[in-house]
């Protein structure tokens, strides 16, 4: 058997098992059967995360059951009456980037949260909605038509003309065209969903008591990125129906985990049971309408009185600002708002209280069905699209990957350590919570855990497109009568560009900032990836394009490789003007395989060939794919970087597929879904194509012709493990091709460049074989009077001049 196909063979083997594991990472193990299907290892009914920890606090404080002998009847309890106030929404920010803000951010005054967070910068648009965007308004179904109960300052809403749109204006008309007979939230949408940005449309709004309604122009945009939005957008964009227990829960929400009152908090009343009550108070606090206290420019305060437990919250939350000066600043701190909750005893007894505080929720699903996140916990495998992110005080940082959160493996953790932040990752974005403490030794919490947002998923649905987020309960505070307890917190809400995370510090200390969370692999392939983004950051500089720089860095790694490919070519052409040597090899020692090995070995050592020197291109190759791998997985400058420009869909973000064309409509649905092997995607993909019939025809023009059936059907397996790898990198990002693209054209043109040099330089080291443009055929089997080329030997040719003298 040849050695070096074999080899050959045996590494493009274990590259592919490689980038199956680095791209399809196994399934986690299942639970053993005393703890599947909810069940505890005794064999009981598993109680969910919030109960066990309930149960965990009644037994400190009453029995549910059994209610403590001081604690009053269920029907005594203070009731806390429902605040009288309607649904509102607000905004904080503008999508106008000159005007000093990052981001547009929109709070619910239902649980006083974040419904959602949009960029304002046109390099963060949203990669799967092309339609034109009119702004969230927030849209109601009422009798004619649907209402806004939002417009965000410097969406196009905001920028009608004659007149803006403004919350409380019935839309009744869109001028589109294929208008909707009935105007509803979901035809309205509908209609939008087939404009392109920059089209102009015109709505017909009727405001106030006018019986009339009246014509609004408005210029569509492209669709923002929301790095936080609400949960059922992200099913919708997968096309999938949410579970039937679905509940869409904001970010930031707050809830009392437990409250500790005296008797005169309640005249007349007896001491209440912690647990019970508190409950109560969380589905108030949770799903109850605060009011909107205070609006200004640049903050929010919402407040919640509590009279009947002498008690009142407030959540506060103020945007960062950037001065004009720092504007094109890309990497100045102004992607995070702070968020401020105090809570001021009215009563006139002291209290202790624990609130637990939720993290964001609802991060994108952008690339659910291409993209790949690094695990930190599993050397080649995948975490979710979204994981938790967590670090203590003189750590490193902790990835819970989504996953394992959804699977129910997620632990408590950091009883008794200083949190430095703790949040949700994203790809390209992340949305972490920084405590603003005075020190770093300061401990707030009990514990933070990794939770599921919301029903968990349905058994055939991924994991890593679990929503999740991050609990956080407070160690117990204690408020004097007519006290206030006040902590703060800054939530960084943006792309994870180093420069930028490095600004956001725990307690101002600079070996605890936000830049942990960038992560690129194990420290080689980590190395070798920031190499790779230094490089092509430097050819960006110059040229201004990535595609270009992407070609750039091909042919600066293909030329520092340019001696090894010299030799392995020479060492190739040597190999094929010995065939007829090694033919023969073949056919004298066909059935004593040891031998001909050991022919083989003496003739390569003779013609000073290194049969693995094919393989060594690819060794050196390897960590350079890896690392450029990684460095589109992680690295925020080549997201949505085009190869030619924004103005097509194809080929308009590197760090993804091309999307040439959408065959949704005509394919089933396993390869639409994107999920396995098979999933192909909605979109046919013609980079990855080109790059596999590349590497076809390369190993075609490189790899000698068979020698025997057995290097025959050798090569044929190789061959198919070829369609195998096309597979596998159809879903890559058309960057990764694009390198692979450049280097196969720059393989092939050294091939056809230098055979005839390499193969007369095999010539004059001794090497007999067919002349340059031979076909390399088998030799005449003309016996021993025959040279190797089947050409009458010199001792032949002289008989035959004596026979005619």
């Amino acid at each position: 058997m040849d050695q070096r196909k074999f080899v050959t063979f045996l590494i493009l083997s274990v590259l592919v098992l490689m980038l199956f594991s680095i791209m399809f990472p196994p399934p986690r193990p299942a639970k053993p059967p005393a703890q599947a299907a909810g069940e505890q290892a005794d064999g009981k009914p598993a109680e969910d995360a919030d109960a066990a920890r309930d149960a965990k606090s009644e037994e400190q404080a009453v029995d549910e059951e059994q209610p403590a002998p001081d604690a009053a009847p269920p029907g005594k309890l203070p009731e806390v009456a429902d605040a009288k106030v309607d649904d509102q929404y607000v905004t904080l920010g503008s999508l106008d980037l000159t005007s000093g803000y990052r981001m547009l951010v929109t709070l619910t005054n239902t649980g006083a949260a974040v419904r959602r967070a949009e960029m304002s910068s046109s390099r963060y648009t949203d990669q799967h909605d092309w339609s034109g965007y009119l702004g969230e308004l927030e849209l109601k179904d009422i009798d004619g038509g649907v209402q806004v109960q939002v417009v965000g300052p410097g969406t196009p809403a905001a920028q009608a003309t004659p007149v803006a749109i403004e919350p409380g204006d019935v839309i009744v008309g869109i001028d589109v065209p294929k208008p909707p007979k009935t105007l509803t939230v979901d035809t309205f949408k509908a209609a939008l969903k087939e404009t392109d940005p920059g089209d102009s449309i015109t709505l017909r709004v009727r405001r106030g008591n006018q019986n009339a309604p009246e014509p609004r122009t408005v210029r569509l945009v492209r669709r923002p990125l929301a790095v936080l939005r609400p949960e059922i957008e992200n099913y919708r964009m997968r096309k999938a129906d949410p579970p039937p227990d679905f509940v869409d829960r904001p970010s930031l929400l707050l809830s009392l985990a437990m409250l500790d009152l005296s008797a005169d908090a309640f005249p007349g009343e007896e001491t209440v049971g912690a647990v019970q009550f508190s409950r109560r108070l969380s589905d108030v606090l949770e799903n109850g309408n605060w009011e909107v206290a205070e609006r200004g420019a640049t903050s929010v305060t919402f407040r919640r009185p509590m009279p009947e437990i002498g008690l009142e919250i407030i959540k506060r939350y103020s945007l960062a600002v950037v001065p004009p000066d720092k504007r094109k600043d890309v990497n100045y701190p102004g992607y995070h708002l702070q968020v401020d909750i105090e809570f001021r005893n009215t009563g006139t007894a002291a209290q202790q209280l624990v609130y637990r505080l939720d993290g964001p929720t609802g991060m994108p699903l952008e690339g659910w069905w291409w993209a790949h996140k690094i695990s930190r916990q599993r050397w080649f495998g995948a975490a979710g699209l979204r994981d938790v992110v967590v670090r203590f005080d003189g750590n490193p940082v902790y990835q819970i990957d989504c996953p394992e959160i959804a699977e129910g493996d997620a632990q408590p953790m950091g009883q008794g350590q200083a949190l430095t932040y703790a949040g949700v990752d994203g790809q390209y974005f992340a949305a972490v919570m920084i405590p603003q403490r005075q020190s770093l030794n300061e401990v707030w919490f009990d514990s933070v855990e990794a939770i599921i947002v919301g029903p968990k998923p349905e058994p055939r649905t991924p994991h890593n497109f679990t929503n999740v987020t991050c609990r956080m309960t407070r160690k117990p505070i204690e408020v004097a009568a007519g006290g206030m307890h006040r902590d703060s917190f800054q939530v960084f809400i943006g792309p994870k560009r180093p420069d930028l995370l490095a600004q956001y510090q725990a307690a101002g200390d600079p070996n605890h900032t936000l830049a942990d969370i960038v992560y690129y692999g194990l420290a080689l392939f980590a190395a070798v990836a920031r190499a790779m983004l230094a490089v092509l950051h430097f050819f960006f500089g110059i040229i201004g394009n990535y595609g270009i720089a992407i070609i750039m860095l091909t042919v600066l790694v293909r030329g520092a490789m340019f001696p090894v490919s010299y030799k392995q070519t020479q060492n190739m052409a040597r190999m094929q003007a010995l065939k007829p040597e090694m033919d023969r090899i073949n056919e004298k020692y066909k059935t004593d395989m040891q031998k001909r090995s050991q022919a083989m070995q003496e003739l390569y050592r003779k013609h000073k060939i290194n049969p693995l020197g094919g393989c060594l291109p690819l060794f050196l190759q390897l960590p350079v794919f890896i690392g450029l791998y990684r460095a589109l997985m992680v690295d925020i400058e080549l997201r949505q970087s085009p190869l030619f420009g924004q103005a097509i869909r194809w080929c308009s973000n590197l760090a993804a597929p091309d999307m040439l064309l959408d065959w949704s409509p005509i394919m089933p649905d396993f390869i639409d879904n994107g999920i396995g092997l098979f999933g192909l995607g909605p979109y046919l993909n013609i980079l990855p194509i080109v790059a596999v019939v590349l590497m076809l025809l390369t190993q075609k023009m490189t790899m000698p012709p068979p020698t025997n059936e057995q290097a025959a059907m050798q090569q044929k397996m190789m061959k198919y493990m070829m369609i195998f790898i096309g597979l596998l990198f159809y879903k890559v990002a058309s960057g990764l091709c694009l390198y692979f693209i450049a280097s196969s054209l720059w393989g092939i043109a050294e091939r056809k460049l230098l055979p005839k040099t390499q193969t007369a330089a095999a010539a004059a080291d001794g090497t007999t074989g067919p002349p340059p443009g031979t076909t390399g055929r088998r030799p005449r089997d003309g016996g021993p009077n025959t040279d190797p080329n089947g050409r009458p030997s010199r001792t032949r040719r002289s008989r035959k001049a004596k026979r005619k003298k």
